[in-house]
């Protein structure tokens, strides 16, 4: 591992190939694993990057319910509705159009403002599943953010290493999803954010491969 800094990041995303007007990007890792200290970082340092969050396309907590009991085995994704954040953002930027959605507000449990997102510039599209397969191809570069348990144990609120009430929810889903697709491996870039490795989070990160 090694420290680098995150300028170079940028430049090296805003060097890269594109296959169309919009560079799509996806930080992608298991919950409280730093995906949102490392692009919130990116996007202050560069506000030209449009970030969109995952959890903007939860869907309503009835809608899970009803699909966790006429599903009620383990899915990848199941508290995604990936399917919208394809078709309203992915499909539309990848055509050179311009991305409008409708994000969910966890406060109110309600489908809240809607948000354009216009053509151009650099797309960052953060959070759980973002690499999952039935996506993973519509991004020209995608970011793995690794952590150890028992820091993300601790960051979500954990005591001691025991498990608490997220683990129940986030694990079983997180294991399926990395098992069977593994998104670490087709990653351009892994990034440790369990803090292990000294350095400033808010102008590097540590660079696992």
């Amino acid at each position: 591992m090694r420290v680098e800094r995150l300028q170079n990041l940028i430049a090296r995303l805003h060097a890269l190939p594109r296959r169309r007007l919009t560079l799509l990007v996806a930080v992608d890792g298991r919950a409280a694993s730093g995906k949102t200290t490392l692009t919130r970082a990116l996007a202050a340092l560069d506000p030209g990057l449009d970030v969109i969050e995952i959890g903007d396309f939860a869907p309503p907590a009835a809608e899970r319910m009803r699909e966790s009991d006429e599903m009620p085995a383990v899915r990848v994704a199941a508290d995604v509705d990936w399917r919208r954040l394809r078709s309203t953002v992915l499909l539309p930027l990848s055509r050179d159009q311009a991305a409008r959605y409708q994000r969910y507000d966890p406060a109110t449990d309600t489908m809240a403002e809607w948000r354009l997102v216009p053509v151009g510039g650099i797309v960052i599209v953060e959070g759980r599943y973002s690499c999952m397969k039935a996506l993973s191809t519509f991004y020209d570069f995608r970011v793995w953010v690794d952590c150890s348990l028992e820091v993300r144990r601790r960051r979500l609120g954990g005591d001691n290493g025991t498990a608490s009430p997220w683990e129940g929810a986030c694990l079983a889903t997180e294991d399926t999803y990395i098992e069977s697709q593994n998104p670490a491996a087709s990653a351009h870039l892994r990034v440790d954010g369990s803090g292990a490795v000294a350095h400033d989070p808010a102008g590097e990160y540590v660079r696992v491969r």
